[in-house]
């Protein structure tokens, strides 16, 4: 029965029940609910282990001596000038040339959008070193289009160097920022671009003042992404760079010469930049309001189109995108089902045999079995830590939450970097486990899981959650019964995105890797470097192969909760 209370006037009114709070309170509810309690501590105890405590190490490891080298020497200098300005370039076109082919798909008539689409997700199948492989394959000193022009006109093609590697990144993450951007050109509403035409605004200007404004997260959130993943790049610069030194790089070298102090110096180095990129991102979305949504109806509204002439510039931009993208596939294909290429080209189907589908050979085994329990943990664990942060009250919320996001704001070079420095001596021994290349690829895909779930969480009303445990449900409870089935769609998007990262992953994991668990993106890597490119297209194509294959039984399994081509 209701409680009631006497007033003034000697009636009674209905007692009010005042909710306490405070971190005396959260305790108290934490400790009634003993699942929520687990779930708190095992998030607390994860995050500790594999991000504070690696951070934590690498930066107390380097000595006196290991940063007076760093600042004395030149060269090391020069690397992080180097790695700045590649990156700074690679960022700004990848992010130009992202923009422009997303906003052909949303506002203009072109022709074969469809075909475009596809085009942006081909990159995605491949490790960015792949780029770096067909480059060499067809611009290298022995490549196609060198040996040609040598011959036909007698010009010796260098690409090597800066040149080079900026062409190669802007092709790798080009998608990655045509993603970015896409979803949020597609959310902007077409009521606010029909009202500006309204005012007067016309072709440049409407662009320059509604569409550019309101897709400027989109573009500021695109340019982070591809900075931090050109800095932390280490086979394109290998292979591509030759003298032109990047830190990346050089960390490699100084962990092949057993130098972890010197390496971690280099890694806190690289860091810097990466985490100034964060922040100014984060002071330039602050300055502004972006919201496209209004609240105003938008059905039968039709999006304000480019000119007839805008139209085919977009779409000759697009093709070209499309014919370098196109070519390097291609190239690939070929070294990948001939003998050698450009001087034998009899089909064959022995690189592949010989190492996809040898037992003594087991990269892209290795890769499928390795990404596919990481993706598993880090969706899982986003999940865990997506609904303690957003439905559970306790102390150190906001703590975890940071650290829950940091990795995504480092480079992976240097979370493989803390990893292995970590975990190479001390109480806790992973060095050569599949434990720590596990970890390396959860770290990495996690936080952008945790986000979206995070996200979704906020979207579902708290009350069919209470309802469940009014009727004595628990947390675990909870969470596997109605959390997840409702959930289920952004769950199995993210699943998809971190499997296929963690396929291609090259960076987060180089320093991790033993004879017994070599991965394919590494053997790319390897068999490119010696000049073997046969084997490392037949490992390239094995890998796509196998990624394509995994995507096909996802699709056949969750159906239209996996929409692999729906950017």
């Amino acid at each position: 029965m209701p409680s009631y209370t006497m007033n003034s006037e000697g009636g009674r009114e209905p007692l009010m029940i005042i909710e306490k709070k405070g971190m005396g309170s959260s305790i108290s509810k934490l400790m009634k609910d003993p699942s929520s309690l687990i779930l708190v501590l095992i998030s607390f105890a994860v995050l500790c282990l594999f991000v504070i405590y690696p951070l934590i190490y690498v930066i107390a490891l380097p000595g006196a001596t290991d940063w007076t080298t760093f600042f004395s020497k030149g060269r090391y200098g020069t690397a992080l000038l180097n790695t700045v300005v590649s990156s700074s370039l690679s960022a700004l076109t990848a992010t130009v040339c992202g923009f422009i082919y997303a906003y052909s798909i949303h506002y203009s008539n072109i022709a074969g959008k469809k075909f475009f689409r596809f085009i942006a997700f081909l990159p995605i199948l491949a490790p960015s070193v792949m780029t770096g492989l067909a480059f060499l394959l067809l611009f290298g000193r022995g490549g196609m289009v060198s040996q040609t022009l040598k011959a036909w006109f007698n010009v010796e093609l260098d690409l090597y160097g800066l040149p080079g590697l900026w062409i190669v990144q802007t092709i790798s993450y080009f998608p990655l920022a045509y993603m970015t951007i896409t979803g949020v050109l597609r959310s902007i509403s077409p009521n606010l671009e029909i009202a500006a035409q309204n005012l007067g605004a016309r072709g440049f200007k409407l662009f320059r003042t509604i569409t550019f404004k309101l897709a400027l997260p989109g573009v500021i959130n695109a340019f982070l992404l591809v900075a931090i993943n050109c800095f932390a790049d280490f086979g394109n610069p290998k292979l591509i760079g030759g003298n032109y030194s990047l830190l990346a790089v050089e960390i490699y070298g100084e962990i092949i010469n057993n130098e972890p102090g010197l390496a971690s110096v280099m890694g806190i180095i690289l860091v810097i930049p990466a985490l100034l990129v964060f922040v100014i991102q984060g002071k330039l979305l602050s300055k502004g309001s972006y919201s496209t949504i209004t609240g105003k109806p938008v059905s039968g509204l039709k999006r304000v189109m480019t000119s007839r002439k805008t139209d085919i510039l977009l779409f000759i931009f697009n093709s070209i995108m499309a014919l370098f993208i196109l070519s390097m596939f291609i190239i690939t294909l070929l070294f990948a089902f001939t003998k050698n290429f450009g001087r034998d080209n009899t089909f064959t189907l022995d690189h592949i045999f010989k190492i996809v589908f040898n037992p003594s050979s087991p990269a892209v085994l290795n890769s499928l079995v390795l990404s596919l329990i990481s993706s598993i943990l880090a969706v899982g664990f986003a999940l865990v830590l997506a609904y303690v942060v957003v439905r559970k009250p306790f102390p150190g919320k906001k703590l975890l939450d940071f650290t829950a996001v940091l990795p995504i704001a480092l480079p992976g070079t240097f979370v493989g970097l803390a990893l292995i420095v970590a975990f190479s001596s001390g109480p806790i021994m992973l060095q050569g486990s599949a434990i720590l290349i596990i970890v390396a690829m959860l770290l990495k895909q996690m936080p952008v899981g945790y986000r979206g779930l995070t996200a979704s969480f906020k979207q579902v009303d708290k009350s069919i959650e209470e309802a469940a445990t009014n009727l004595g449900a628990d947390s675990r409870r909870t969470l596997t019964t109605i959390v997840f089935p409702m959930l289920q769609k952004t769950i199995v998007a993210n699943f998809v995105y971190a499997f296929m990262k963690n396929m291609n992953t090259l960076s987060t994991i180089v320093f991790l890797i033993t004879p017994k668990w070599v991965v394919a993106a590494v053997s790319i890597f390897n068999y490119a470097e010696t000049g073997t490119y046969y084997w490392a297209a037949a490992v390239a194509v094995g890998l796509m192969g196998t990624t394509l294959a995994t995507l096909g039984v996802m699709k056949l399994i969750f159906r239209s909760k996996v929409k692999i081509f729906d950017f």
